[in-house]
């Protein structure tokens, strides 16, 4: 091929490099908080959740190699992107929109410094990994109570997929930082007698695929592309400031119900460990069909083919 079809070839996949550019760029989507017409439509990138409970079943003592399941559940407490509102009418007052989600993670190390025991951790893909999130017209979730996150209607279920990064720094042992009073039944947070706590933080970021939307809520541009997510969440903790420790969980796949067993201290004494999940942004992400790509690239052959039919008659 001589340059003149060298020039052909090159600006067609410099035209497939923008085009595909173009079509993982676009971050924004149309969504209706209730689905029902009656509320407004709101162009966002991803859903602002607020501070909710998260349980590691099975997760004491912390190995190398031992796998367990983390449970979470919380609610939507805005919207996010260059045109989302500072706050959206009804929401927590007249309905509610919650996430539950369950995923298997494996311990991939422990190691003990001066600032305490770390341990980071990897998803596992053969465990039970699926997430919720759910419309009621009524407000009936209870942090300390722990239910009503799944009533209602699901209104998109998704899979954790990869973790980006995930890590857990118990300051108590290792760190010399002491225990903290926990009160399993939710009143006044952090106070009470009978439950301790060890002092540790850590985060969490996951990547999920959209399985499915219900487009009365999730309106993605013309041609029904598909959505991708992730959750990134800065703050796991053992101590509870923000709301009370749940005393039930609800299995997103099951929706079986069922009591953390966290034992007299959290964090030691139990095969379970309770954690408060800080607010987190769940981004959205829209992306091209896989046939959107498939036909582009036809297209691609074609003109080099014709590129090189033409050369080789004028030669």
């Amino acid at each position: 091929m001589d340059n003149r079809g060298m020039r052909i070839l090159r600006s067609a996949l410099l035209g497939l490099a923008a085009w595909s550019a173009g079509q993982t760029a676009k971050a924004d989507f149309v969504f209706n908080p209730t689905g029902d017409g009656t509320s407004t439509n709101f162009t966002v990138s991803g859903l602002g959740f607020g501070p909710g409970n998260a349980v590691a079943q099975g997760a004491v003592p912390l190995t190398v190699g031992k796998t367990f399941q983390l449970t979470f559940q919380t609610h939507l407490t805005s919207l996010t992107g260059a045109t989302a509102p500072n706050t959206v009418p009804g929401l927590n007052s007249t309905f509610q929109i919650t996430e539950v989600a369950t995923f298997s993670e494996t311990v991939t190390s422990v190691t003990t410094s001066a600032s305490g025991t770390t341990a980071t951790f990897a998803l596992n893909p053969a465990g039970t990994n699926r997430a919720n999130i759910y419309y009621n017209p009524s407000v009936v979730f209870n942090d300390a109570a722990g239910t009503g996150f799944t009533a209602g209607t699901v209104i998109a279920t998704l899979t954790p997929s990869s973790f980006t990064s995930s890590n857990f720094t118990d300051a108590t042992q290792g760190g010399g930082k002491p225990t903290t009073q926990f009160n399993l039944t939710g009143a006044g947070k952090n106070v009470g007698p009978g439950f301790t706590a060890d002092q540790g933080t850590g985060s969490t970021g996951i990547g999920l695929t959209v399985d499915s939307t219900n487009n009365a809520f999730f309106q993605p541009p013309t041609g029904n592309p598909r959505l991708v997510s992730s959750i990134t969440n800065n703050n796991l903790a053992t101590v509870f400031d923000a709301v009370p420790p749940s005393l039930l969980f609800t299995n997103p796949v099951t929706s079986a119900t069922f009591a953390s067993n966290i034992g007299t201290n959290n964090g030691t004494s139990g095969p379970d460990v309770q954690f408060q999940v800080s607010g987190y942004t769940q981004s959205f992400a829209v992306v091209p069909e896989p046939g959107s790509v498939t036909l582009f690239g036809i297209g691609l052959v074609g003109v080099a083919a014709f590129a090189r039919k033409r050369l080789a008659l004028v030669a």
